[in-house]
């Protein structure tokens, strides 16, 4: 069913927000947290989808994909991926078949869900996925990407115990094989297949930003996002408040989650407005494994990148 909404007359509206990591996502939802009637999901899905390949891995089966009878399992599921967050995860917010009916629920006029294509890899989980929604994928140089990642990931890692943070453990961390959480291997070529996906069953208007754009034009990126999903837009979006509370607000696979990972949000969630992006660092410089990966993920962002608004 395409769901595109050319007209805008006031009805809800209900966004599913792709991303890959390190593309300003949680300032950008941030910012919207600013729309009267707006509720955020962050992750939410995403979460759900990093436990059931946790569990996977552990189990060698399936995580159940409905919450009532199955509650073991989900809590078992739970308890994997609290050890790579050292955060209280929900048994019930990483289970498929509950957030659906949740979100499908939802009384707000406006509600934008963050998500990565881990959210939903198949067509199992994708039998879940929210009906009704316009669909915004974010991208941005893989360079760029790949870089800001490798050291947030070492970071978060670091964190909770799982890297040392000596010079050697950090030059020898190589992002193709040394993350818990997901492989980066297939972040661009993931966001790209759903993106496919997305445009060919669901919404065939899905929506790319290039976010180096959106930090170079925040209000051009901004309106244009506006209009064609049917959020209001106003000046207002350029300059938000600085304060974290906020996110509290927003529904997650725990109440800390967001605030515990803060080698990827601390910026962000205490971010007031769009910054200009940074110059390229230079690619000889790069490590190995950042260079591989964006050389590899070119392809996909280019092609996306031609149907940027």
């Amino acid at each position: 069913m395409d769901t595109k909404m050319a007209d805008h007359d006031g009805d809800r509206v209900r966004i599913i927000l792709w991303y890959v990591p390190r593309t300003v996502s949680i300032a950008f939802i941030k910012c919207l947290s600013a729309i009267e009637g707006m509720e955020v999901w962050c992750e939410a899905f995403s979460y759900a989808g990093m436990a059931r390949r946790q569990y996977l891995d552990t189990y060698g089966k399936d995580i159940p994909m409905e919450y009532k009878g199955n509650e073991e399992e989900a809590h078992k599921g739970a308890k994997l991926f609290e050890r790579i967050v050292r955060s209280k995860i929900e048994p019930d917010r990483i289970v498929y078949g509950n957030l659906k009916e949740r979100f499908e629920a939802s009384t707000s006029k406006y509600v934008i869900s963050k998500e990565m294509f881990i959210a939903f890899p198949d067509e199992k989980a994708r039998r879940y996925l929210p009906s009704g929604c316009r669909h915004v994928f974010l991208i941005r140089n893989p360079y760029r990407v790949f870089s800001s990642y490798r050291r947030a990931i070492y970071e978060q890692l670091k964190s909770v115990g799982l890297r040392s943070g000596d010079p050697h453990d950090r030059e020898s961390f190589d992002l193709r094989k040394d993350d818990p959480s997901i492989d980066p291997n297939t972040m661009f070529v993931g966001l790209h297949e759903v993106w496919k996906y997305i445009r060919e069953k669901v919404d065939s208007n899905a929506i790319v930003i290039n976010t180096d754009d959106l930090l170079t034009n925040p209000a051009d990126v901004l309106s244009k996002f506006c209009h064609e999903t049917g959020l209001p837009f106003s000046e207002s979006l350029l300059q938000w408040d600085a304060s974290p509370d906020v996110v509290k607000t927003w529904k997650a696979a725990g109440n800390d989650v967001i605030m515990s990972a803060k080698a990827f949000y601390q910026t962000a969630i205490h971010s007031s407005r769009f910054l200009p992006p940074r110059p390229d660092v230079p690619r000889e410089t790069l490590s190995p494994d950042v260079r591989q990966l964006a050389e590899d993920a070119m392809t996909y962002f280019q092609e996306m990148d031609r149907f940027k608004i």
